[in-house]
């Protein structure tokens, strides 16, 4: 079976995103870490209000053969994400270095925790040629379910936004991390922002 694009991109910030959490552990957010028992911290966030990163300009993992000017990876370079608890909504909002329709069949996730965690879940939200499709990814025991939502991210320029039912969520409770993607003649641009490790 041929996997599609998309599913490629999103695996490889599934990847990125599950190395940069095993790296940074042992980091905050800003905020204390919470003892989980002797010699281990974990990445829980003692307000539950969301969490935030911004990110410098010109920093994408870029494959050989892919030249940074590549018409339209501005628009997967990451400046700053959030996701934050407003009422009862998740209100994402991503910033990139460049216009966001410009990006060529990009993916932008916004993820909590590790994959299989039970409070762990991604939303993908895929541009794709027939406009944007918003997923979202989580394991309950220890299963993946993936659920369309219809939810369509607003985009302005290098700017996108979008707000997520928190009824729909699992609780929000983690450190999150930020990541983007692009395919470029087959080849998988990445960008991620964490909080965690500064950028």
């Amino acid at each position: 079976m041929t996997r599609s694009p998309h599913l490629v991109a999103a695996g490889a910030l599934v990847a990125t995103v599950t190395l940069l959490v095993g790296l940074t552990a042992g980091c905050s957010s800003g905020s204390k870490a919470t003892d989980a028992g002797a010699g281990a911290t974990s990445t829980l966030v003692p307000s539950s209000s969301g969490d935030s990163c911004t990110d410098p300009t010109g920093d994408l993992d870029l494959p050989v053969g892919v030249s940074s000017s590549t018409p339209g990876l501005a628009g997967v370079d990451l400046v700053s994400a959030s996701a934050k608890v407003d009422g009862d909504q998740l209100a994402v909002a991503i910033t990139t270095a460049g216009p966001i329709d410009a990006a060529p069949a990009a993916t932008y996730v916004v993820a909590q925790g590790d994959p299989l965690g039970q409070f762990s879940f991604e939303l993908r939200m895929v541009h794709g040629a027939d406009g944007w499709t918003t997923t979202l990814v989580t394991w309950p025991d220890k299963v993946e379910t993936r659920q369309k939502l219809a939810i369509t991210p607003k985009v302005a320029g290098a700017s996108l936004a979008m707000s997520v039912p928190l009824s729909s969520l699992p609780a929000i409770s983690l450190a999150m991390q930020f990541g983007s993607t692009a395919t470029v003649d087959g080849k998988i641009v990445v960008d991620d922002c964490s909080s965690l490790t500064g950028g």
